[in-house]
């Protein structure tokens, strides 16, 4: 029987947020709003549909069905499955893909997918699988659903901007407040990794650069902004709120930003995502 200390001991969850007595929900969905988030992310969705070439009647899994790249596939005349860590997060996508009403649904991760072996034509991912720690369980599970000729078409942050430095000081500074070592981000953007995650599966890979730009207000009130919708930073708060440093950690997140701020008035951060395509040969 597991104790009361082991019940409550600290532990960090798949999505890289704290859950344990620090935070409020074990599903990390309920913390914050996170279809805003994915909704600011629909360019990045269209770009690894559009990359992916789906064509009318294709398989397709996606393997973070937050950030909308379901409901585009859809869009796209696929069959759709779409799997989500968050209960609450695949009822927000089973709501916005009603209208389509073959998309399969299941609560899984993409390390331990409930599919048999190459069930589908393409895997897509729009800005999901970075918070996963166990890359290479991810990457062998779905090269095993995978097509022969099929493919995987990913994206992720290239780092070392801005918003990536404010990412680690908050996450590292959560991580030793809850004496955790810190949750091992990975923006799935680096080339010569991805070019070894994939090349093991036997899968040859394609990268490509793409410029984005992230704008709002001022600094604080930027990061404001996003800790009330963003699940990650709000889990992270809510440890840093409970042991009186929140306000610590923020003023060195604003410094941050504002350090590489381009906009005197407000908040402009030019930074650049990765798109990756990983085929099997047919």
């Amino acid at each position: 029987m597991m104790s009361t200390t082991e019940a409550v001991a600290p532990v960090w969850d798949f999505v890289g947020h704290y859950v344990g007595r620090f935070s409020v929900a074990p599903d990390f969905g309920a913390l914050g709003r996170y279809e805003f988030i994915g909704e600011a992310l629909m360019p990045i969705a269209q770009m690894i549909v559009d990359t992916a070439a789906i064509k009318p009647g294709e398989t397709v899994l996606d393997v973070g069905a937050r950030n909308n790249a379901a409901l585009l596939a859809a869009q796209a005349g696929a069959k759709v499955t779409a799997i989500e860590v968050s209960p609450r997060l695949l009822d927000v996508a089973r709501d916005k893909l009603k209208d389509y009403p073959e998309t399969r649904f299941e609560l899984a991760d993409v390390a331990k997918l409930p599919f048999p072996d190459a069930s589908f034509d393409a895997v897509v991912d729009a800005v999901s699988l970075m918070f996963g720690a166990d890359r290479e369980a991810a990457v062998a599970e779905m090269a095993r659903v995978l097509k022969p000729g099929g493919r995987i078409v990913w994206t992720g942050w290239f780092g070392g901007d801005a918003i990536s430095d404010v990412a680690k000081i908050q996450i590292n500074d959560t991580a030793a407040v809850v004496g955790q070592a810190p949750f091992p981000y990975s923006y799935w953007g680096n080339e010569d990794e991805m070019r070894a995650l994939f090349g093991a599966q036997g899968l040859d890979v394609v990268l490509t650069k793409h410029p984005m730009v992230n704008t709002g207000p001022a600094p604080r009130e930027f990061l404001e902004g996003l800790d009330q919708v963003h699940p990650v930073s709000r889990g992270c708060s809510l440890a840093l709120e409970k042991a009186g440093l929140f306000e610590q950690t923020m003023t060195r997140m604003v410094e941050a930003m504002e350090s590489r701020n381009e906009d005197k008035e407000g908040t402009k951060i030019s930074r650049h995502y990765v798109v990756g395509v990983a085929t099997r040969k047919a």
